[in-house]
Order: C-alpha cells, then sequence, then structure tokens
C-alpha cells in the first residue's frame, strides 16, 4: 500500500488506499524529519484520544464496581455464615 501526498491550503494530507475501506487519512509521526508530537500522542485528533480516555475509564469504573460488589457480598455472606449457627436451634 502506497502512502500519496496531496497539499491543500499549504497543509500536507497523507492518504493511504486499502482494498476493503478505500482512501483513508494518515497521521504520520514523523515529518520533515521531526517528530510529529500531535501524531504521536493522540494519532491525529485531540478529540478521539479524548474519547478513548473517556471510554477506557467507563470501562474501569465498571470493573472496579464489579469488584467492589462481589466483595461487598462475600462479606455479607460471610457474616450470614458466622451468624446461622446461633440462630440454628438444632445444633
Amino acid at each position: 500500500m502506497e502512502i500519496k501526498e496531496i497539499e491543500i491550503d499549504s497543509e500536507k494530507i497523507y492518504l493511504k488506499k486499502n482494498k476493503l475501506l478505500g482512501w483513508s487519512i494518515v497521521h504520520p509521526i514523523k515529518e520533515n524529519g521531526k517528530i510529529n508530537w500531535k501524531n504521536l500522542i493522540s494519532g491525529g485528533s485531540w478529540l478521539k484520544l479524548v474519547i478513548v480516555i473517556i471510554f477506557v475509564l467507563i470501562i474501569l469504573g465498571c470493573i472496579n464496581e464489579y469488584r467492589t460488589a462481589i466483595n461487598l457480598a462475600n462479606e455479607c455472606l460471610n457474616k450470614t455464615i458466622e451468624i446461622v449457627p446461633y440462630i440454628n436451634p438444632l445444633k
């Protein structure tokens, strides 16, 4: 796959053709021998980076909430098991 370079309003845009999806924009990490930090950190779009960070934080929050609920349920179950022999008169 070959990357094509076009220039619009003195801004370089890099395009790559994919057999399945057609043309897409490429955000190179290095331009003119210098590192482009925006493309390296964000992949070309700060908005997409923020959306990915929010999505990851939501997933981590769900995992933490689930882990906390399981720990609380185990504590309640253990306390119930400790109390049951005192309540049951058959033992």
